[in-house]
């Protein structure tokens, strides 16, 4: 990517209560899956098929608390809020794009890059709001991050107009 061009758009929905859109701008949607709704009844398969027709890749990002569950079929990736333990499914789902979140120092996004993250997701993504996933960014870390690592970062702002001044290849934002 030119970084004449700026950041690329990450939208950020919940399963059960972002609206579906008709149309999308972004290059992805981080779906977060609450541990209470059923996907079959929130209308996941809805997303699968928007994503695929606007040719944006669905990442889905469960919210369970006993573990991450499996990604479910017709996605392109998933979150990992820990690498350590989903490293085996680097190894079962090789074409799955995998973003690293909730990951709060250098050693933690270094080691998340090296098994296998294919990008790395600063600021709180459990967080309820687009606020609470900024109060967190670690904006110090971020500007490190996309100085020093080959591999892409994503960073929560407030619109899509923001532009921060360290250049990450992606932004996100909440869609609705």
């Amino acid at each position: 990517m030119d970084d004449d061009e700026g950041p690329q758009l990450v939208h950020i929905a919940t399963l059960g209560e972002t609206h579906l859109p008709a149309k999308l701008q972004g290059v992805a949607v981080i779906l977060k899956i609450p541990e209470a709704v059923n996907p079959a009844t929130a209308r996941l398969a809805d997303w699968i098929a928007l994503c695929s027709d606007q040719e944006c890749a669905l990442i889905t990002a469960s919210m369970s608390t006993n573990g991450e569950d499996l990604p479910p079929n017709g996605v392109d990736g998933f979150v990992s809020f820990d690498m350590a333990a989903d490293r085996a499914l680097r190894e079962d789902f090789p074409d799955m794009q995998i973003i690293a979140a909730d990951l709060r120092s250098r050693d933690a996004a270094m080691q998340a890059g090296e098994m296998g993250a294919d990008a790395i997701f600063f600021g709180d993504l459990r967080a309820n709001d687009s606020a609470g996933m900024q109060a967190s960014l670690d904006e110090g870390l971020a500007e490190w991050w996309v100085e020093m690592m080959e591999v892409p970062c994503i960073v929560p702002v407030h619109s899509s107009e923001d532009d921060p001044d360290y250049a990450p290849e992606f932004i996100a934002v909440p869609l609705g």
